[in-house]
């Protein structure tokens, strides 16, 4: 995921993914494109290259790659080498670039209610020093809402695992502290949420009191086995109290987190009241590797 302001019409551009480098890259069309950065030749960096109409040459030996990953043109060849870059399905929604891990994308990016106005609050980027799975599956590790964060629930929690590749909690509670009540406008009116993780690298909230609105969560993995993670949150608009109260609410729920989560080590030994985190790892691990 990076910034689409950040790709210019014509321009190339690094990327990582995990240990992979990205060479990211926007043609003539205004179409964004990223391919793996290592040029199926020798290995130089493809994003030092340069965008042509084929596609995008390779600065070391003007091998041209297409937008489908296949060499188009090598110089001193008759006929194209049939050598193939691996190339990421890539979308381009709420000036960011997003890319599936894969072939084809296995879901959708979700969206907020249809019909209604909403504005977008994209918080800065931050690195966690745990990987993406714990980060983007906190949401469903529900023991933690009343220890960690000082909830106290107004009805069991529930579990969905209707869709395939997606895992959802339904939530009622509210903090236990007077000062978050007020902060998150829970004193009189309880949470009620649900949290849902999309694949291994996307959660969704929508969070239907005290005020709706939804948070995008997202991470990816960097060269270290950390994890880079942003928030966006899609508040209705125009801008009022709702905003405030929906910031306050995720400050409330997220404040502790990223200590526990920096200092993390994970060991896969779940307990009976670990049932969501058994159900996001078993739809992890069925989506494979590429």
């Amino acid at each position: 995921m990076a910034r689409a302001s950040s790709l210019r019409r014509g321009r190339v551009r690094a990327g990582v993914l995990g240990p992979r480098r990205l060479a990211l890259y926007r043609d003539a069309h205004g179409q964004a494109h990223a391919i793996d950065a290592r040029c199926p030749h020798l290995g130089a960096d493809l994003s030092q290259g340069r965008v042509t109409p084929e596609g995008l040459r390779c600065a070391f030996h003007g091998w041209t790659f297409g937008a489908d990953g296949a060499c188009r043109a090598a110089p001193g060849h008759r006929d194209p080498p049939g050598r193939c870059a691996r190339v990421y399905p890539l979308e381009e929604r709420w000036n960011l670039l997003w890319l599936f891990n894969g072939p084809r994308p296995l879901f959708a990016l979700p969206t907020p209610d249809p019909g209604r106005r909403w504005r977008t609050l994209m918080l800065p980027a931050q690195r966690v020093a745990c990987h993406p799975h714990l980060v983007l599956a906190n949401g469903l590790d529900l023991a933690h809402y009343e220890t960690l964060h000082g909830m106290t629930f107004d009805a069991p929690p529930t579990l969905d695992v209707a869709r395939a590749g997606e895992v959802s909690v339904e939530l009622c509670g509210r903090p236990r502290s007077r000062l978050w009540q007020r902060l998150s406008g829970t004193s009189a009116t309880p949470i009620v949420a649900r949290f849902t993780t999309i694949g291994g690298s996307l959660a969704w909230s929508t969070v239907n009191a005290p005020t709706r609105f939804h948070v995008l969560f997202t991470g990816r993995p960097d060269a270290t086995g950390g994890c880079v993670t942003r928030t966006l949150f899609f508040f209705p608009t125009p801008p009022g109290p709702a905003w405030l109260r929906g910031l306050g609410l995720m400050a409330t729920l997220l404040r502790h987190d990223r200590r526990v989560l920096d200092g993390l080590e994970f060991r896969p030994a779940f307990a009976e009241t670990d049932a969501p985190l058994r159900a996001f790892a078993t739809a992890v691990d069925a989506l494979g590797a590429w």
